[in-house]
């Protein structure tokens, strides 16, 4: 039986905490804090996540799931709930530089290398959803206020959230609605994002050689094309690019976006998959990145990407939400701590400062270091290319430094 209350205007429990937004991040939050024995109001109006489309045979987004993601899901209980159909492990990441097929600037990371079975899980972004909001139908603590969030107001003993259904007052809100955050915005914390001036086009190929399970991916001046394999003979395509190309590729027809895969990679794509059919529609989104310099203020949390935004040329966006919740759980499993915090109440600042602090130190490196490999692939000056290919060559000869680099990335 389904435990999980879709909250009607008139009811006016009391609850430990809102989370606002209906994310993975926000979803995932809300189980955390459920098993920890609080009770938990998600506010977000329903969207078209929580509406499969069975025309779509495939979810044109898709997440790499780290290791240290695999294991909040299964902390969770939820990792066993998701079809062995809709998962697709990786065992092998390859990358190239400027040279494209050219194997001077070529990267090749082994499962095997590292240690372990796989490097990491691709999944679905609708599958995701499914399994999370199964989990948390059967969750006792949480409820679901399907509505929208027309403002915010401070109060003496926390917030009173305004929707379009009703008001609802809690002592502390968890911001989960995105890197354009209206929560944040309301509760007047500063975040200037930067904007790339670049899109990520999303689509899925029908492949005709099999991927074995490796996700590709080529870096050529100002674009990063990826290749990740799905289930099946299937592959889901993130393709960064500056914004004027990418509005120009979402007008081509099928073959001509096909050709323009196949040139950037110099025909690796070609020769590794053969033959490409795409498979649904094309989709692109704002590239942009950041890091907000407060995440826990007067009884406001920033979590995911209304805290943190980085590049995807790395798959980390979701996995560094993913571990805001997972710090949390860890915080929280301290039974002194647990015990303060039901004493003192969930918004002890205590508890939220501790975890800023350990948040920002694992966030802050990833997005530096992210950031600069993107600008790295995008100097254009004499020599640059050489030195960026020798460097990945130079890597690749060293297997101590790559398997540093691959037990980083999988962390």
């Amino acid at each position: 039986m389904s435990n999980l209350t879709s909250l009607q205007p008139q009811q006016t429990p009391s609850y430990d905490v809102a989370i606002i937004g209906c994310g993975v991040v926000g979803l995932v939050a809300s189980l955390v804090l459920a098993t920890s024995g609080f009770k938990v109001l998600v506010v977000g109006a329903r969207s078209p996540q929580f509406q499969p489309n069975p025309d779509q045979r495939f979810d044109p987004r898709v997440f790499a799931l780290s290791h240290r993601s695999q294991r909040v899901l299964d902390r969770l209980r939820v990792w066993d709930n998701i079809p062995s159909e809709k998962v697709q492990p990786v065992t092998e990441m390859q990358v190239w530089g400027d040279s494209s097929g050219d194997a001077q600037g070529h990267l090749r990371f082994n499962a095997s290398d590292t240690g372990v079975d796989y490097l990491t899980w691709i999944i679905e972004q609708s599958c995701l959803f499914d399994v999370l909001f199964s989990a948390m139908r059967y969750q006792p603590g949480i409820d679901w206020l399907d509505a929208r969030v027309e403002g915010l107001s401070r109060e003496k003993e926390g917030w009173a959230v305004v929707t379009n259904l009703k008001t609802v007052r809690v002592p502390l809100l968890i911001a989960a609605d995105g890197a354009q955050s209206q929560t944040r915005k309301q509760a007047g914390l500063d975040f200037a994002l930067d904007d790339y001036s670049a899109e990520g086009v999303v689509t899925t190929f029908a492949i005709e050689k099999p991927h074995h399970g490796a996700a590709r991916q080529w870096f050529s001046g100002d674009s990063v094309l990826a290749m990740l394999p799905l289930p099946g003979p299937h592959v889901s395509m993130v393709w960064s690019m500056p914004l004027s190309q990418s509005q120009a590729l979402l007008q081509l027809n099928p073959a001509d976006m096909v050709s323009r895969v196949q040139s950037l990679s110099g025909g690796a794509v070609q020769e590794l998959y053969g033959d490409l059919v795409p498979v649904g529609k094309t989709y692109a989104f704002p590239l942009k990145h950041g890091v907000a310099p407060v995440w826990f203020d007067n009884g406001v949390v920033l979590m995911g990407d209304a805290a943190h935004v980085i590049h995807p040329l790395a798959g980390q966006g979701l996995n560094l939400g993913l571990e805001d919740a997972a710090e949390l759980a860890n915080l929280l499993t301290s039974r002194k701590r647990l015990l303060a915090v039901q004493r003192l109440g969930l918004a002890d600042e205590q508890l939220w400062r501790a975890w800023e602090r350990r948040r920002k130190a694992a966030c802050t490196p990833v997005h530096f270091l992210t950031d600069g490999l993107h600008t790295l692939f995008r100097l254009d000056l004499p020599g640059a290319a050489w030195v960026r290919n020798k460097g990945m060559h130079l890597v690749n000869q060293l297997p101590m430094l790559k398997r540093w680099l691959s037990q980083q990335a999988m962390r």
